[in-house]
C-alpha cells in the first residue's frame, strides 16, 4: 500500500522575469473533482476539446466501468456513458475518425480482457470494434501510426504469461484485429511505445517475462514489419518509466522503477544515429510518473512513486526537462502526491491531471503564461480607444482623445509586420471617444455615436473600409449616445442599446435600434425594459442579446439582466446577478456558451459571477485577485480569459497594471503577472492570429513629454520556436452553418507522439478546430470528423452560428496554427493562386515576392506559410510581397502563397520556393535595405520617409517604387525621402524603396501602404508638422469634470500631472 506524501502541498511555481519583465508565470491549481475516485484509467483528448476518463480501480479495489466527461469551458465533469466492461490497465486510442479503440486490460475477475469497443463521443455510446484482439492483455501499449492504424505492443497475458512478445495491428477502416511478427526478447509489460517522427515506434523498457526490468528495445517498421534491436546501455533497466518524442525528433526516456526502487537518470535516443547517450538527472528519482510536452517545448514530469522514510511514495512534485538548456527545472508542486494517474494536455496547453495515488477524484491544473514584451509605439497615448480585429489579421484602432482635448487619428497594427500604419481620414472632424465599433459581415467597421469636441454627445456614425484604408458617412442614429451598447445579431445586423444623451445620469436610455448592414440604414426596435447606461453585452445563440447591469436613470448600479429577442423584437427580464454593476465591468461570452461577468463599480469588486443560457442561472466565478473596474477581459484561443489593467477601488482610487487569468476549467483565477505601466479605463487588449494578445492606450490622457503608455504584446502560451507549428493553407467549400468546413495545409498531426497505455505519456497528436466569430462573437471547439498530415474534415457547424468573418485555428498538441480568416456564408469560386514566388532571405527572415492571380474574384489578401514551422506574414491586395520574419538561420524554409477573396474563399497553394535565412547580407556587394519606411498620404501624392541602411557599401541613391502602376521617386543619398506625384485618389498602393550603389542594388524594403485623398478638413495625421497646427477649443473646469468620466473605457479618464 502506497503512502501518500508529506510534500504532497501545493507550491506555485514562482515568476520568472526577463527582458522587459521577464519569461513566464506559471504555476498549479485546483480543478473540479470527478465522480468516482479512481487510478489506473485512461483519459482521452476528444475532437471537441473535451477530456474523457475511462475505468480503473477505485478505493477498495473494484474495477470501474463509469465514465466521465470534463467539458472545458465550464469545467463540470458530467457522467458518460458506461464501459461495455468494467476495466484498468487498458489503453484508450483516439482515432482519426474523431472516435476511441478501448483495448484490454484487467476485468473483474483480476484476468486480462482482449475485447476492444469503439466509443463515439457524438453519440455517447459503444460499438464492439470487430473481432477480439488475438491475445488477452493489460498494461500494453497501443500506438496511433500515421497511417490511422494503431499498434498493439506487449502487455501481460494469461497465467505464465507476465510479459508478452505479441503485437497486432488494428484497422478502423476494415474493423479488424491483424497479427505481426512478434517482439524480439522476452517480453514486455509498463514498457513505452513511441511514435517516432518517421512512422516508426520505439518500444522501451518495461518488466520481461522473468518479472525483471529490462534493458531491452526495439524500433518497429509499420512498412516492413521489421523489428530492429537497439538495447538501452548496461545497467539502464527499467520499467514505469516515460519516453516522449522531443520537437527535434529525439526520445527523453525518464525516470522509471528498477529492482532498487525509482530511478533519478534519463536517457536521449537519436533515431537517425539509433543510439543512446546519457541525459541530465532528474530532481527527484520517480517512477509510475507522466510526462507530457508542453508548448514550450519543455517536458513536463509530473507525480509517480519516490523514495519515502518507510518505503514507497506517491510524489506532488513536478519538474520540467529543457531540451536546449539539457537541464532539469522545478515547476512546483501538486495540491497531493499521486501516481498511476493520468495527465492531459488540453488543447489551449493547460496540463490537466486526474486521479491515480490511492484512488482519487481530484483534479489538478498547470498552466504557463508569457510576460508581455513591448511592440512598435504609437506617436502618443489616448484614451477610450477601441480596437477591432479586422479580416486580414491586423487590427484597427480609432477614436479616442489625449492631452484632455485633442482628437486621435486611428491607426491600423499589422501582426506579420510588426507595424503601425495610418488608418485613413475619418470623416468627423473633432473628437470621437467613449463610442462603439462593431466589425460587419463585409469586413468593414461601424463606429457608432460616443462624445465628440466639447463633451457634446454624437449621433454620427461612420463606416470604416479596410481594402481602400478610407471612411465614409452612414446614416446618422435616431439617437444620440454615448455609454451605450452595440452587440452584433445572427443576421449581421448590429442592436445598439441604452446608453445617455448627456453626461448626467437621468439622460439614461431605453431606447433601442438597429443598423440593418444590408441597406445601411437605421430602424427603432423595441425598448429596453429598464433605462441604463454603461452595461456590458453579449450576443447569445438564437439571435439574441444579453444586457447586464449599468448605471439606471438615479445613478444607482443595476443588477438587472434582459435579454433582446431579434427574432420577436422583444425583451425579456432573466436571472439577476447577485450583485449589481453599475460601470467598468466586463462581460465575456466563454466557448461553453456560459457568460463570465468580471469587476466593475468604482474597482471595488472582486467577485465574478457566471451566467449559464441554458438554465437561466448565475454562480460565483472564484474571486479574482485584484479589485477592479474599467480594465479589459480578452477571451484567449485557449479558452481562459485574460483581465489586465484597470481602476483599483474605492472610488477608482488607484491604477493597477496587474493582470490575471481566469480558467473555466478550474473556475479559478490566478495572478499573471503585470504590465510595464499603469493601464485604465481607456485601453484595449485584442487577441491576434497568432494567439498574442495587444495592448494599446490608457485613459491617462494628461502625457507630459516624453511620457507615454507604449503597446505591448502579451504571449500567453509560450511556445518553442522549434515546435512544429499547424498552417492552414486553404478552406475549401462551402462555408456556412450546418456543413462541415474542409481544411487543408500542413502540421495537422503534431510532433507529440499519439500513443498511450499503461504510461499514457503525451497527448494525442490529433488536431482540434477552433472557431471565433470576430468582433466579439461566439467562440467554439468544433470537432474533427476526419483528419490527417495535411486535411482536416469537421463534423457540421451548429446551425445558430451568425454571419460575418470568423478566425480558424487549427490545435494539435496545444500548439495553435495562425489564425485563418474566412467570411460565412460563402459559396463562391476561390481567386487563382499566386504565381512565380521568390524569395530573399535575411537575417532570420526571408522576402517573398510573387505575381497576382488573374480573373475573378480579385484577391483582398495573401498570405505566406513557411514550413517546417508555420510562420507567416500577410499582405493587402495590391500589394505582392511580405517578409515572414522570426525564421531560424542556416534552417532551409519552403514558402506557399494563397489568395484570399473578399467572401473568404481561399485558393489552392502556389508552387513553393525554398530559401535560408542567413545573417549575412545579400545581394554581395550590394547596400543594405533601406529600413523603417514610412508613408504620409497627400492630394494625389504620397511622401515616403526610410532609414538609410548601415554598413559598407555606402548607398549613392534610393528608389521607391510604387504599386499598382509602377511609378516612383528617387533620392541621392543623404536624402532619405521623396514624393510619388500623379496617384489616383482613394486607391490604395503599396509602395517598397531600395538603395543603389555602384556595387549593384539592394533588394526591396517591407511594403508599406497609403491611399492618396483630396486636402480637406479632418485630424491632421502629421501633428508634428509647425504648418498643420489647429486651434481647439479651451475647456473650462465643468468641461474637464465632463470628461473625466466620458474619456475612459465607458467613462474613466484620470488626469496626470507630474511637477
Amino acid at each position: 500500500m502506497y503512502q501518500n506524501s508529506s510534500l504532497g502541498r501545493w507550491l506555485a511555481a514562482s515568476a520568472l522575469y526577463l527582458g522587459l519583465l521577464g519569461g513566464s508565470h506559471a504555476g498549479w491549481a485546483p480543478g473540479a473533482d470527478f465522480a468516482s475516485a479512481r487510478l489506473l484509467h485512461t483519459a482521452t483528448l476528444l475532437p471537441d476539446g473535451s477530456v474523457w476518463l475511462a475505468g480503473g480501480q477505485d478505493g477498495s479495489g473494484g474495477v470501474l466501468a463509469s465514465t466521465q466527461r470534463l467539458d472545458p469551458g465550464s469545467g463540470r465533469w458530467v457522467a458518460a456513458a458506461n464501459l461495455p466492461q468494467p476495466r484498468l490497465a487498458h489503453t484508450s486510442t483516439r482515432l482519426r475518425n474523431g472516435t476511441v479503440l478501448i483495448a484490454g486490460g484487467t476485468s473483474t475477475t483480476g484476468g486480462p480482457l482482449g475485447s476492444a469497443f469503439i466509443y463515439d463521443a457524438q453519440a455517447d455510446a459503444f460499438t464492439p470494434a470487430g473481432a477480439d484482439m488475438a491475445v488477452r492483455r493489460r498494461h500494453h501499449t497501443a500506438t496511433l501510426l500515421q497511417d490511422g492504424r494503431v499498434l498493439v505492443v506487449g502487455g501481460q497475458g494469461m497465467a505464465g504469461q507476465a510479459a508478452l512478445r505479441s503485437a497486432e495491428i488494428y484497422d478502423p477502416a476494415t474493423r479488424t484485429w491483424t497479427g505481426i511478427d512478434e517482439m524480439p526478447g522476452s517480453g514486455a509489460r509498463q514498457h513505452t511505445a513511441t511514435l517516432l517522427a518517421n512512422g516508426q515506434v520505439l518500444v522501451a523498457g518495461g518488466t520481461d517475462n522473468h518479472e525483471n526490468p529490462t534493458l531491452a528495445a526495439f524500433v518497429f517498421n509499420p512498412a516492413s514489419g521489421a523489428w530492429q534491436s537497439v538495447p538501452m546501455p548496461a545497467g539502464q533497466q527499467r520499467r514505469g518509466h516515460t519516453a516522449t518524442l522531443l520537437p527535434d525528433g529525439r526520445v527523453y526516456l525518464a525516470g522509471g522503477l528498477d529492482s532498487a526502487g525509482p530511478r533519478r537518470d534519463s536517457l536521449i535516443f537519436d533515431p537517425a544515429s539509433r543510439a543512446w547517450t546519457q541525459g541530465p538527472e532528474l530532481n527527484v528519482p520517480r517512477g509510475e510518473h507522466h510526462a507530457t510536452l508542453m508548448p514550450d517545448g519543455r517536458v513536463l514530469l509530473t507525480g509517480g512513486t519516490g523514495r519515502g522514510p518507510n518505503g514507497p511514495i506517491h510524489l506532488a512534485s513536478a519538474e520540467a526537462f529543457d531540451p536546449q538548456a539539457n537541464t532539469h527545472m522545478g515547476e512546483g508542486s501538486m495540491a497531493a502526491g499521486r501516481s498511476h494517474h493520468t495527465a492531459t494536455l488540453l488543447a489551449g496547453g493547460e496540463l490537466l491531471v486526474a486521479g491515480g495515488g490511492d484512488a482519487m477524484a481530484s483534479v489538478e491544473l498547470f498552466t504557463q503564461t508569457q510576460a508581455p514584451v513591448s511592440v512598435a509605439a504609437l506617436t502618443a497615448t489616448s484614451g477610450s480607444r477601441r480596437a477591432t480585429p479586422l479580416g486580414d489579421g491586423s487590427v484597427l484602432v480609432a477614436g479616442g482623445i489625449r492631452n484632455n482635448v485633442e482628437a486621435v487619428p486611428p491607426v491600423r497594427y499589422l501582426p506579420s509586420s510588426n507595424q503601425w500604419l495610418p488608418a485613413g481620414t475619418p470623416v468627423a472632424t473633432g473628437l470621437r471617444a467613449s463610442h462603439t465599433q462593431s466589425l460587419l459581415r463585409d469586413g468593414q467597421v461601424l463606429a457608432v455615436g460616443g462624445y465628440g469636441d466639447g463633451g457634446v454627445t454624437l449621433g454620427s456614425a461612420e463606416l470604416y473600409d479596410p481594402v481602400g484604408n478610407t471612411w465614409s458617412a452612414a446614416a446618422a442614429l435616431t439617437q444620440l449616445r454615448q455609454l451605450h451598447s452595440a452587440t452584433l445579431l445572427a443576421d449581421g445586423s448590429v442592436l445598439v442599446a441604452g446608453g445617455m444623451t448627456a453626461f448626467n445620469p437621468s439622460t439614461a436610455l431605453g431606447h433601442a435600434e438597429i443598423y440593418r448592414a444590408t441597406d445601411r440604414t437605421w430602424e427603432t426596435a423595441a425598448p429596453l425594459l429598464a433605462p441604463r447606461s454603461a452595461q456590458a453585452a453579449v450576443p447569445l445563440p438564437g439571435n439574441r442579446v444579453l444586457v447586464i447591469g449599468g448605471q439606471s436613470a438615479q445613478g444607482a448600479g443595476m443588477a438587472s439582466v434582459e435579454r433582446y429577442d431579434a427574432g420577436t423584437n422583444t425583451w425579456t427580464a432573466v436571472a439577476p446577478m447577485a450583485q449589481p454593476r453599475r460601470w467598468g465591468h466586463t462581460a465575456t461570452l466563454l466557448h461553453s456558451g456560459r457568460v463570465l461577468v468580471s469587476g466593475g463599480d468604482d474597482g471595488t469588486y472582486r467577485g465574478a459571477e457566471l451566467y449559464d443560457p441554458a438554465t437561466d442561472t448565475w454562480q460565483p466565478a472564484g474571486t479574482m485577485v485584484n479589485r477592479r473596474s474599467f480594465h479589459t477581459a480578452t477571451l484567449l484561443a485557449d479558452g481562459r480569459v485574460l483581465v489586465a489593467g484597470g481602476y483599483a477601488g474605492p472610488a477608482n482610487a488607484a491604477v493597477q497594471r496587474h493582470m490575471e487569468i481566469y480558467d473555466p476549467v478550474s473556475n479559478r483565477w490566478e495572478d499573471a503577472g503585470s504590465l510595464n505601466q499603469d493601464r485604465a479605463g481607456g485601453h484595449t487588449a485584442t487577441l491576434l492570429p497568432n494567439g498574442q494578445v495587444l495592448v494599446v492606450g490608457s485613459a491617462l490622457v494628461s502625457v507630459p513629454p516624453g511620457d507615454s503608455e507604449p503597446p505591448l504584446l502579451i504571449t500567453p502560451s509560450p511556445q518553442a520556436a522549434g515546435r512544429q507549428r499547424p498552417a492552414i493553407a486553404a478552406i475549401q467549400g462551402a462555408r456556412r452553418a450546418g456543413v462541415p468546413l474542409q481544411l487543408q495545409g500542413s502540421g495537422f498531426l503534431g510532433d507529440s507522439e499519439g500513443g498511450s497505455g499503461a504510461t499514457q505519456q503525451s497527448a494525442s497528436n490529433l488536431p482540434v478546430l477552433r472557431l471565433e466569430r470576430l468582433g466579439g462573437g461566439p467562440a467554439l471547439w468544433v470537432a474533427a470528423a476526419q483528419s490527417d498530415a495535411t486535411s482536416l474534415v469537421s463534423l457540421p457547424l451548429p446551425g445558430w452560428l451568425p454571419d460575418g468573418p470568423y478566425s480558424v485555428r487549427v490545435v494539435t498538441g496545444g500548439v495553435a496554427s495562425v489564425a485563418y480568416t474566412l467570411l460565412m456564408p460563402a459559396d463562391g469560386d476561390p481567386p487563382g493562386m499566386p504565381m512565380s514566388l521568390s524569395a530573399q532571405p535575411g537575417d532570420g527572415q526571408v522576402a517573398i515576392t510573387w505575381q497576382a492571380p488573374s480573373g475573378s474574384p480579385v484577391p483582398v489578401s495573401y498570405t505566406v506559410t513557411a514550413q517546417p514551422g508555420g510562420a507567416a506574414c500577410t499582405a493587402q491586395h495590391p500589394a505582392t510581397t511580405c517578409t515572414v520574419r522570426n525564421l531560424v538561420n542556416g534552417t532551409v524554409y519552403s514558402f506557399t502563397a494563397t489568395a484570399v477573396a473578399l467572401d473568404g474563399s481561399t485558393s489552392a497553394p502556389s508552387a513553393p520556393v525554398t530559401a535560408t535565412p542567413a545573417e549575412s547580407i545579400p545581394p554581395v556587394g550590394a547596400p543594405g535595405v533601406p529600413t523603417g519606411l514610412a508613408a504620409q498620404a497627400g492630394d494625389r501624392q504620397v511622401t515616403l520617409r526610410w532609414q538609410a541602411p548601415a554598413g559598407n557599401p555606402v548607398p549613392t541613391s534610393y528608389s521607391v517604387t510604387a504599386q499598382p502602376g509602377g511609378g516612383g521617386c528617387t533620392a541621392q543619398h543623404p536624402s532619405t525621402t521623396c514624393t510619388v506625384p500623379g496617384l489616383n485618389n482613394g486607391t490604395a498602393y503599396a509602395f517598397t524603396v531600395s538603395a543603389t550603389a555602384a556595387s549593384g542594388t539592394s533588394a526591396p524594403s517591407p511594403q508599406v501602404t497609403a491611399t492618396p485623398r483630396a486636402a480637406g478638413p479632418g485630424p491632421n495625421p502629421d501633428p508634428g508638422h509647425p504648418g498643420n497646427l489647429r486651434a481647439v477649443p479651451a475647456l473650462g473646469v465643468p468641461a474637464l469634470a465632463f470628461l473625466a468620466f466620458g474619456a475612459g473605457a465607458l467613462g474613466a479618464l484620470r488626469l496626470r500631472r507630474r511637477a
